[in-house]
């Protein structure tokens, strides 16, 4: 299919070294190698050292017997076949020396996995009880990958017809770059004219290189005039050029290319759907069979494994060709399973559940007299204290290297979403975000009143929140939760009909089914408020929204989406997809905005100003990657990518020794990291000093949980889902997001009382009082953001009063009205 040194060339370099040393200041990593061009690194304190997949026993994996309680990790060739992990991790000794990610999602995971990997000790908190609990979990459609063949099509065809197929479609960075461009609702076009191959995409390739005092990029991005939607380019470019070689790294096996069987163990391997590719008819001109086959990627299914199966593509909506692998309908979950498998059996990861971090701790000494204010650790409340008693405990948790933010979306504020229900996605990150900044900002207010006129201003720690979208295809049933209906469904040539059978997709864009989420949402929408004779549908009940797929052969639709299948035959009342239309409404999904990063997962100001020590990744950060709407299929493979590039970040991996602005991020990071330690130890000292305890993981105190008061919480919560559904939905109007914010602020008061008149006066309480004040911080952001845009564009449409429209001419222009997507032709 591809050769390996073809896939690999991104990272394939000389070196002069034979092994390879990973250092950073808690973990010194060393394997060797007997391969003779890895890659070159710099790593820790700037040494120039060498990358290779395996060492000599070909593996780079660790066994829990290889670390020990000191703070120097080392592995060589010969490895003890111990798995004690009593022995497993230098943070025995340390506990404080790690670092702090929030979620087990694909983004944790990949934070994780990647940090630990060059030799940082990492705890993993989930706020439920099975590391599994997390959104990525449930994510059905797939991963964005790659398709090669349509390269190899063109090649061939090109060289079996004398130039004939010069004309065939080809999957580049630069195509799937377009595709997100026009999803997102930004309508100006490409900066970057030529193409890239898939590279590390050092700060030396940004577009927005803003040169601020401390390196961060994609601060503003680009503002689209039409539609006020602001995207990154370059956020969408490090998606497309790293995007393959992370998936390898991390998600496949030797059979695909991919190494994540050498770093992390054979569990690591994700069995993503196989086929075999059709053979050309006789019958059927060359070019015509290469163009089908290759560019659909579909084939014979392949359950068996065997020798000449390849990764099965699908094309999903809006992608300008099929690119995505999957496993039936249930990519996140065997995703999920399989990477927190990967980092559960690594000796430096330790996962921590039944976990809600209710604040974040910032010190604003600098640690000891230096200038950098930072996070150093977060505190947090055991739920799982409940169970068998009536107490709860919050405690103190320390981390040196800093805390990441990858608690997933705020999707779950809603009254009709998709994401599962409990903690998961009330905007918890947000949520401790908005907190950390309106106490520095409180703290800057006092030290200006002092006449310390250099003093920062922190603000916009979180931006573009009014960009919640809403999947078109959720399963509607009255009074019953929302059950996703993925979109590789109309990537498999699902129609949209309304009551009477009538295909209506293409009365709002010319795409159709495979128009942008945020058109097809507002689609189903409209068309779910009309009866069947054109009048609203509540004046006869009749629902007039559906997805008909029942034309597709029964039994392969059964076994490509089984999910599906099986919820809907377990129903009281059994429904087949397979033979008749589904009822369907949108219903609130995925967060395109988010706690402010840039391409490294560095949390920002508006101004550039880092948050020492914090980091976001995945659904929780705004890169700008997204826009106003986000292309489907983009979300797992972003947590990867970023992900990644947070442990990098951490670890001090610099994989361009030229690229001077990253290895000054990089001593910033260090530095910042060695004040982190000084001020956590000063800190346990007095902690040592008043308990005798010498845990960095301290009890602050446990209380009687108000039953009361747990109700009372659940009760609004329950009123803020249905005030975001009503007011801030699919369509919105400047009245009824003014009314929102008018509600919300009084919910974030009344949830700030019950937090602070728990037992003990805010220290502790019961974990549905903290996912009332999470839900409140985010759902009210969410609403003022909505309020302060007037201008309809991605996933945030607003329909402005009339005296409101007669003085606006910024336009509410439908984004991607007009947009075709740009084919790379070889």
């Amino acid at each position: 299919m591809f050769s390996k040194s073809t896939i690999h060339r991104m990272i394939q370099r000389s070196s002069s070294s034979s092994g390879i040393r990973w250092s950073s200041y808690v973990g010194d990593v060393r394997c060797f190698s007997s391969i003779s061009s890895p890659s070159s690194l710099v790593v820790g304190g700037g040494r120039k050292s060498s990358f290779s997949a395996t060492n000599s026993n070909g593996s780079n994996t660790l066994s829990k017997a290889t670390t020990t309680t000191s703070t120097t990790t080392t592995t060589t060739r010969s490895q003890s076949t111990s798995t004690s992990r009593s022995t497993s991790s230098s943070s025995s000794a340390a506990p404080h020396e790690r670092l702090l990610i929030l979620g087990s999602g694909v983004a944790g995971c990949a934070t994780a996995l990647t940090a630990a990997r060059h030799g940082i000790p990492c705890t993993i908190l989930h706020a439920g009880t099975s590391r599994n609990d997390c959104n990525s979990y449930w994510a059905q459609g797939g991963v964005i990958y790659r398709n090669y063949r349509l390269r190899e099509a063109a090649a061939a065809a090109t060289t079996t017809t004398a130039g004939s197929g010069g004309g065939m479609l080809v999957d580049t960075p630069k195509s799937l770059v377009n595709d997100i461009r026009i999803a997102s609702g930004y309508m100006g076009p490409l900066r970057r004219e030529e193409s890239l191959e898939e590279c590390v995409y050092s700060s030396r390739l940004h577009l927005d290189n803003n040169n601020n005092k401390n390196g961060s990029n994609n601060i503003n991005s680009q503002l689209c005039p039409t539609t006020n939607v602001r995207w990154s380019e370059d956020a969408s470019w490090k998606l497309a050029c790293e995007g393959p070689t992370r998936i390898r790294q991390l998600l496949l096996g030797p059979k695909d290319s991919g190494t994540a069987h050498l770093h992390y163990g054979p569990h690591a391997i994700v069995p993503f759907d196989r086929c075999t590719l059709p053979t050309a008819s006789e019958d059927d001109d060359d070019d015509t069979n290469l163009f089908l086959h290759h560019h659909y990627g579909n084939g014979t299914s392949s359950k068996d494994g065997s020798e000449d199966d390849v990764l099965s593509l699908c094309l999903e909506a809006s992608h300008s060709a099929a690119r995505i692998i999957h496993y039936a309908d249930c990519t996140g979950k065997v995703i999920t399973e399989c990477i927190t498998k990967a980092a559960s059996c690594h000796p430096l990861i330790e996962f921590k559940g039944d976990c809600v971090v209710t604040d974040l701790i910032f010190d604003e000494d600098g640690g000891g007299g230096g200038d950098k204010k930072m996070v150093i650790g977060v505190r947090v409340l055991d739920k799982g204290q409940t169970k068998n008693s009536e107490q709860q405990q919050q405690q103190q948790m320390y981390a040196t290297h800093g805390v990441v933010l990858a608690s997933g979306g705020l999707g779950g504020i809603y009254q009709h979403s998709t994401n599962p229900l409990g903690f998961n996605a009330l905007g918890s990150s947000v949520a401790l975000a908005l907190r950390l900044e309106d106490r520095l900002s409180s703290s800057s207010s006092s030290s200006l009143s002092s006449n310390n006129k250099s003093i920062i201003k922190y603000n916009g720690i979180v931006s573009d929140l009014e960009y919640v979208q809403f999947h078109p295809t959720s399963l509607f049933l009255p009074n019953e939760a929302r059950f996703l209906l993925t979109e590789a469904l109309r990537g498999e040539g699902a129609i949209l009909r309304d009551a009477s059978g009538r295909a209506f997709a293409q009365d709002y864009h010319p795409n159709g089914e495979l128009a942008p989420r945020d058109i097809v949402a507002r689609a189903v929408f409209t068309e779910s408020q009309k009866s069947s004779s054109g009048s609203s549908s509540s004046e006869d009940g009749v629902h007039n929204a559906y997805l008909d797929i029942s034309h597709r052969d029964s039994e392969w639709l059964k076994d490509r989406f089984p999910s599906i299948h099986a919820h809907l035959k377990s129903r009281a009342n059994p429904m087949d997809f397979t033979k008749e239309k589904i009822p369907v409404i949108p219903a609130a999904h995925y967060t395109c905005g988010g706690v402010t990063t840039d391409l490294n997962g560095c949390v920002i100001a508006s101004n550039g100003e880092w948050y020492g020590n914090l980091y976001a990744a995945g659904e929780a950060a705004r890169t700008g990657l997204h826009g106003g709407n986000r292309l489907a299929s983009t979300s797992l493979l972003e947590g990867l990518v970023y992900g990644a590039s947070v442990g990098e970040m951490v670890a001090g991996v610099v994989s361009d020794g030229t690229d001077d602005k990253a290895l000054e991020n990089r001593e910033r990071v260090m530095e910042t990291m060695h004040q982190a330690r000084y001020a956590i130890e000063q800190r346990l000292a007095v902690e040592q000093s008043s308990t005798n305890t010498g845990s960095s993981a301290t009890a602050m105190s446990s209380s009687t949980v108000d039953e009361g008061m747990r109700k009372e919480a659940t009760a609004i919560l329950t009123k803020l889902k249905s005030i975001m559904w009503d007011n801030v939905g699919v369509v919105r109007t400047p009245s009824k997001l003014a009314l929102a914010v008018s509600e919300l602020s009084a919910i974030r008061t009344e949830a700030d009382r019950l937090w602070n008149n728990s037992s003990s006066g805010g220290s502790a309480g019961c974990w549905e009082v903290v996912a009332l004040r999470d839900a409140a911080y985010s759902g009210l952001a969410v609403a003022e953001s909505a309020l302060a845009n007037r201008v309809s564009g991605g996933a945030h449409y607003v329909v402005l009063e009339e005296s409101e429209s007669e003085n606006n001419n910024g336009g509410s222009k439908s984004d991607s009205d007009d947009e075709e997507p740009i084919h790379a032709v070889v």
